[in-house]
């Protein structure tokens, strides 16, 4: 079935809205959600759709335009409006300015699986619900704060160099960054195993092993702390599938999975796949 047709039956849609050719700029990419206004800087349609089905890039089916082409879009809503809402607000612009049809199938794909290690997960269990920071907290010297709207976060820069990002309900997140050895460390206090896949995606990829389907199949359930480090390494000139996860960043990736009892696979396994049946280049405004 077309998911055109699978919209809530009330409509929302944004007040004003322009859509303009755009160009990547990673200092201003991506959605930037306030109160009453959304933005979309030098995004491709690929992009737009992951925000506005919540899929993973792997999981979109088509023409190669939607992966090159980029938009500036600017629109404004009614003050309050949710987060629920902005993403069926965004699904009706593809509908109507992009004249966007797709359906789901099932496809059988080539995945990283992570799983349970022989010897046995060693996960140290974390709150599932940690405190939510005081909104009203006056910011403290090394604080400040990232992000808009609902995704606007406290930042700290700590002794070490290190940055600690609250986010609320889903624990910290902590990143470091050394320049010289590309060497990336990053730390989350509280993560379910699917949420953790989901950030071994970029992970993989800001590795050098490609941009490919990650998913859970360790059944352990709840949330958990968790530490990875990875060396950045070149984009792949192709993609020849997924390389050894060993191989990657001189197999610290595996060491550090493997710190947690856990291991990654290579499988083929039956994926949902959002098909793109119908798409246009829309008129700017």
């Amino acid at each position: 079935n077309c998911l055109r047709a699978q919209s809530p039956p009330s409509t929302v849609a944004f007040e004003v809205e322009t859509v303009k050719p755009g160009h990547f700029d990673p200092t201003t990419y991506g959605p930037h959600i306030s109160r009453d206004r959304a933005s979309y800087r030098g995004v491709a349609v690929r992009d737009l759709v992951t925000d506005a089905y919540g899929v993973n890039l792997t999981q979109i089916a088509g023409p190669d335009w939607i992966n090159n082409e980029r938009y500036d879009i600017d629109a404004r809503m009614p003050d309050g409006t949710t987060k629920d809402e902005v993403t069926r607000m965004l699904q009706e612009l593809l509908k109507r300015r992009f004249a966007l049809a797709l359906h789901l199938e099932k496809r059988e794909t080539t995945v990283y699986a992570l799983v349970v290690d022989k010897q046995g997960a060693k996960l140290k269990s974390s709150a599932s619900n940690s405190p939510e920071p005081d909104p009203d907290a006056p910011l403290k010297p090394e604080e400040r704060y990232v992000g808009e709207g609902e995704n606007r976060y406290r930042q700290t820069t700590n002794k070490d160099g290190s940055i600690t990002t609250n986010l609320g309900k889903d624990g910290t997140l902590t990143t470091k960054y050394d320049s010289k050895t590309s060497m990336e460390h990053w730390q989350r206090s509280s993560i379910t195993m699917d949420a953790f896949t989901g950030w071994l995606v970029g992970i993989i990829q800001a590795a050098g092993g490609g941009l490919w389907t990650v998913v859970d199949r360790t059944g352990i359930k709840g949330n958990y702390q968790v530490v990875i480090d990875y060396q950045l390494g070149p984009p792949p000139a192709a993609d020849p599938g997924p390389v050894p996860f060993e191989s990657l960043s001189d197999g610290l990736l595996s060491k550090s999975l493997k710190a947690l009892g856990l291991k990654m696979e290579v499988r083929k396994e039956p994926i949902s796949i959002y098909v793109i049946d119908h798409v246009e280049k829309p008129s700017p405004n």
